[in-house]
């Protein structure tokens, strides 16, 4: 499947990313980094996936949340991919194939989502251990993810990076190294409008309207 983007307001949804080069993809999702148009990602998993789908880029680099919806069972590419993804959604009949080898630099991130956990996990094993926090019906992994990013996509756009930033660059950290950077990117996010105008918006009791400045 080539690689596609469909927009959905502020959420765009990507198809085909397994079987994508490195490069493909990250010249599709670097541009989207431009501004606060783009809110929230989701990739669509389903089977092996030829190509390494530029994973470790994403997993180090890609400041927008990316939500995985894996559907069947995933290996190779798709695998990295989800490895790499900040949320994971899974049918219940699905399966993620843990026994090849990551792309370099993904090391971190493996041992964050999985641990020392190798093989094949059942969507069931997957959320028992916290590989998937969510499970759906089969054929129903794609809509869960599109509405969490949906929700993701109506929260503060600077906050919502900022937050993924402080949870994987925080991760490899000594804890009170971890917690001195949320705290300075939480001094960050006092700065902006978008905070003044959360506040607002709870004191008048209306939705806010985040612009991302």
């Amino acid at each position: 499947m080539a690689l596609s983007l469909t927009r959905d307001g502020e959420v765009v949804l990507v198809e085909g990313a397994a079987e994508a080069a490195a490069g493909a993809l990250r010249a599709a999702l670097d541009a989207l980094t431009g501004g606060y148009e783009t809110r929230c990602v989701v990739i669509a998993l389903a089977g092996e996936g030829a190509g390494d789908g530029g994973a470790a880029w994403l997993a180090r680099s890609f400041p927008v949340p990316v939500v995985a919806a894996i559907e069947g069972r995933i290996a190779g590419g798709a695998a990295a991919l989800a490895i790499a993804a900040d949320i994971r959604v899974a049918a219940r009949d699905a399966s993620l194939v843990l026994d090849g080898e990551f792309p370099d630099g993904m090391g971190a991130r493996v041992a964050a989502v999985v641990g020392e956990t190798r093989g094949t996990l059942t969507a069931a094993e997957a959320f028992t251990r916290g590989v998937v926090p969510a499970l759906t019906e089969p054929g129903g992994a794609l809509a869960e993810a599109l509405r969490i990013a949906r929700v993701i996509a109506g929260r503060g756009p600077i906050a919502t990076r900022l937050g993924k930033e402080a949870v994987w660059r925080g991760l490899p950290q000594p804890l009170e190294q971890a917690l001195r950077f949320e705290t300075d990117l939480t001094l960050l996010l006092q700065t902006t409008k978008d905070r003044a105008e959360g506040v607002r918006a709870f004191l008048e009791k209306r939705a806010p309207v985040f612009t991302g400045e």
